[in-house]
């Protein structure tokens, strides 16, 4: 007997389901990633209950449902790379890195974000901002890229936007409930990243994944390929060095000063939390 053939929902919500595993494991490991991927297992799941609902109304769900499925590929891909690297090392450790010392096989970006979450007086904040523009700024061209090589069409913009209202409008809730899973004094954080956590935000979520739908056109464009391949690779390693070391000597110094004030208020929730 054939099997039905899944619908979007139920496609996007099995990504959520790999998603939650990831934070499982994650967190039973107390390994820094975790925190990102239970972000991104909200906002999967935000958009599996919208496609389910029909709210908004997506003109073409498959086509949603295989955007959610090819960007996660990607996340899955690099996580999955940055593991292998972890379990051949002595004891599988982790101390502080360097991302040349992480193989080529894993993007530049995902590079910069695991080392940058290795450092001493790293924050949870820091950790889900860094993985947010690395999957947004670099995962998400490359998937919409992928998908348009591969059916020759582009025709999708609203309905691309509508995911992006469905994912901004839940974005201030997930950031409360990520607060009360691993972060002590989220708002005690606001002196250290000022706007630097607009990505957070629902403008934040907006603008990245708008600019990441031009950064696609780019990538598509013979002309404009090889530079924008560029600048979307470099653009995590940016936002990590304006963050940890912004260019005012001012601002860098009392940045230096704050990171010693203000603990890291990272915590762990209890083994068998469930991932809601």
């Amino acid at each position: 007997m054939t099997a039905e053939p899944m619908l979007p929902a139920e496609k996007v919500a099995l990504v959520a389901g790999l998603l939650a595993d990831r934070v499982r494991q994650y967190d039973a490991a107390q390994d820094r990633r975790a925190a990102f991927a239970y972000t991104y297992f909200r906002l999967t799941t935000t958009l599996a209950t919208a496609l389910d609902t029909g709210t908004p109304g997506f003109k073409d769900p498959p086509w949603v449902a295989e955007l959610c499925e090819t960007l996660a590929s990607a996340y899955f891909g690099a996580m999955d790379g940055i593991d292998a690297w972890l379990a051949g090392r002595p004891g599988g450790s982790v101390g502080e890195v360097r991302p040349g010392d992480l193989p080529d096989s894993i993007p530049p970006p995902w590079r910069d974000v695991f080392a940058a979450s290795c450092v001493r007086r790293s924050y949870t904040l820091e950790d889900v901002l860094f993985s947010m523009m690395a999957h947004i700024s670099y995962d998400l061209p490359g998937a919409l890229r992928r998908m348009a090589e591969a059916t020759g069409d582009r025709g999708r913009i609203a309905d691309f936007h509508r995911m992006n209202d469905v994912l901004g409008s839940c974005i201030d809730k997930v950031q409360d409930d990520l607060a009360d899973r691993y972060i002590h004094g989220l708002r005690s954080l606001d002196q250290l990243f000022t706007r630097s956590d607009e990505l957070l935000t629902n403008y934040g979520i907006r603008v990245a994944r708008g600019l990441a739908w031009f950064n696609c056109d780019r990538l598509l464009d013979p002309d404009a390929a090889e530079e924008a391949a560029r600048s979307i690779g470099r653009s995590t390693a940016a936002l990590i060095s304006e963050i940890r070391t912004p260019g005012d000597w001012k601002l860098r110094a009392g940045l230096w000063i704050l990171r010693r004030l203000i603990p890291e208020r990272r915590h762990w929730p209890a083994p068998n939390t469930p991932v809601v």
